[in-house]
């Protein structure tokens, strides 16, 4: 008897956190690829561009790294998406760092 309250106890508490993951999970596949391809499509025509200019102007850019500078800039928009989604996924808010004296906070 205590057996059979101990299964449907987990249950009726796995049961909605197992949905609720999935959910998430197909969710954050389903954003992940269409990011990735709308990113890889913005990167394949800036470097289709860098390749239509004249053979100087590639040799400055060859020089300056440029196709690093676009791997890094376009890393910096995944990076930065992906941690705004993280937090909106574990709904984190950032903490006030600063408070005015008084009140809860210490004085020195």
């Amino acid at each position: 008897m205590q057996f059979l309250f101990i299964v449907q106890m987990l249950v009726i508490i796995l049961g909605p956190l197992v949905k609720m993951v999935l959910k998430i999970l197909g969710f954050g596949f389903v954003t992940y690829l269409g990011f990735n391809l709308i990113i890889g499509q913005a990167q394949d025509y800036l470097f289709g561009l860098m390749g239509d200019v004249g053979p100087v102007i590639q040799g400055v850019l060859g020089l300056a790294k440029f196709d690093v500078v676009v791997n890094l800039y376009f890393a910096a928009i995944s990076t930065r998406f992906m941690l705004a989604g993280i937090d909106k996924a574990t709904d984190r808010r950032r903490n006030q760092v600063w408070r005015k004296p008084g009140g809860t906070s210490i004085d020195a």
